[in-house]
């Protein structure tokens, strides 16, 4: 990234996006789906690590499906530290390529990685360059993915612009699609929720070995995460605010110019999805009434830990998200007036009924579409070892219903296992990034341990 003009920093930094109740409006194709027709997959970068900030788990799932990958990079990033009185333009330029071309082999190891070498800052001016560049890579069976053509950057903004005219002058061809969608770097940071275009929008779920490698190509741009030196000047760039949107787990495209897509019937109905997600939970209790042993000691001292985390001793309203058989909120409801406690198996809830709590209501339902009919305020809300049960986007909808119904200053208090999973969406880890990267400025607590992490936030507003 070269930011050459103002700050990257907006205040209501991702609360302003997460608060938007439009998201749940977007259509949610896999990346097979977007990638249908398609067997090579061009992606324009204006500078070395937009490729990583705007679709980096999308190209690595992307190689992963066994598409050809290509990443142009217009620019070589050399106008990145202005200021700095340690490197100079020029070596600039050359340690940048060097580090598109780490990138690129961590988020598809058989890309090909092509540097147009046009000059940082200057890309409006060699509209033509870019165009002809782009047009070199395309071939029958392409889908361009290039910076959305308003994304606040002059430079975002000509590649984008080029790429439209790129795909647009490509002879159709029999032999397969030529389409095009854009990324978002910069807009996250300065724009507002309208200036986003949701009725061309759509959001593409990655995988956690995705995430994992578009975070390991992120971290081989070593002159934009680390400072150059202490001096002034050679500060690092991309900080935790700058790098927040970017840890949502997903990657939002904007569709243009491309053949229409079919949607599968999952990404059309949502509810039979989340149907099959009850039947998962409910299969769990073929053997038994207590598949989460919630009495071994592991479970047994993290509850113990969720309540000695909780910052008062009496509240209100109490909200249980993935209540599982009722264990911990049944120790909740002694400390509050009144629990709601959410869980998709059905089969979970009749064992937790069986607690007798009579301060509890019990909601069957997946969240985040349970969460509708739940109605707030609630003055603590508890995500227990449910979060890495959610696909990224599902996770981003849950906890932006979970902020619009926390009171003024409610706690929210998150506990996962921590170590790798298989055969779900995500990680402990993962989890908390995803959602410290919305709530960092309200964090009251942190707890990290072998196989544990407890996070508290106080959510003001």
């Amino acid at each position: 990234m070269s930011p050459h003009t103002g700050s990257l920093h907006h205040p209501d930094g991702e609360t302003r996006w997460i608060g938007d109740e439009r998201w749940a409006t977007l259509a949610r194709p896999t990346t097979a789906t977007l990638l249908a027709g398609h067997n090579h997959l061009l992606v324009v970068a204006a500078h070395p690590d937009d490729e990583c900030l705007g679709a980096g788990a999308f190209i690595a799932d992307a190689a992963c499906l066994g598409v050809d990958v290509s990443i142009l990079v217009l620019t070589d990033g050399e106008a990145s530290h202005p200021r700095s009185p340690t490197v100079a333009p020029a070596r600039m330029a050359s340690m940048r390529s060097a580090e598109a071309d780490c990138a690129a082999a961590v988020l598809a190891p058989s890309a090909r990685i092509v540097h147009a070498g046009l000059a940082d800052g200057d890309l409006p001016s060699r509209h033509a360059e870019a165009v002809a560049a782009i047009q070199d890579l395309i071939r029958p069976g392409t889908l361009v993915i290039a910076p959305w053509t308003a994304d606040g950057h002059p430079d975002h903004d000509a590649a984008g612009r080029a790429a439209t005219q790129a795909v647009a002058s490509t002879p159709r061809s029999h032999d397969g699609p030529v389409g095009l969608a854009h990324y978002l770097v910069w807009l996250w940071h300065w724009g507002q929720p309208d200036d986003l275009p949701w009725a061309e929008s759509v959001v593409v779920d990655a995988t956690l070995d995705g995430l994992s490698k578009s975070e390991r190509a992120l971290a081989e741009h070593r002159t934009q995460r680390l400072p150059l030196s202490p001096a002034v000047g050679d500060e690092s760039l991309l900080t935790a605010d700058v790098l927040a949107p970017f840890r949502r787990g997903f990657t939002t495209l904007v569709l243009g110019g491309q053949e229409p897509i079919r949607w599968s019937d999952e990404e059309q109905d949502q509810g039979s999805g989340l149907q099959q997600v009850g039947q998962t939970f409910d299969e769990m209790f073929a053997d038994g009434d207590d598949p989460w042993s919630s009495e071994s000691w592991y479970e047994r001292r993290k509850r113990a830990l969720t309540l000695a985390a909780l910052r008062s001793e009496r509240y209100d309203r109490v909200l249980d998200v993935g209540c599982s058989t009722g264990a911990l909120t049944t120790a909740l409801a002694d400390r509050a007036d009144t629990v709601v406690a959410v869980d998709a198996s059905s089969r979970a809830l009749a064992v937790a009924r069986r607690s007798g709590a009579q301060s509890v209501s019990w909601v069957h339902g997946v969240a985040p579409e349970v969460l509708g009919d739940v109605e707030g305020p609630f003055d603590l809300v508890v995500l227990s070892e449910v979060g890495y049960f959610l696909r990224p986007f599902d996770l981003w909808l849950t906890l932006a219903a979970v902020l619009r119904r926390l009171a003024p200053g409610g706690e929210l208090l998150l506990v996962h296992w921590r170590h790798p999973t298989k055969h779900i969406p995500s990680d402990g880890p993962t989890v908390h990034g995803q959602i410290r990267a919305v709530c960092e400025r309200w964090s009251t607590s942190s707890h990290a341990e072998p196989d544990l992490l407890v996070d508290g936030y106080s959510v003001t507003r």
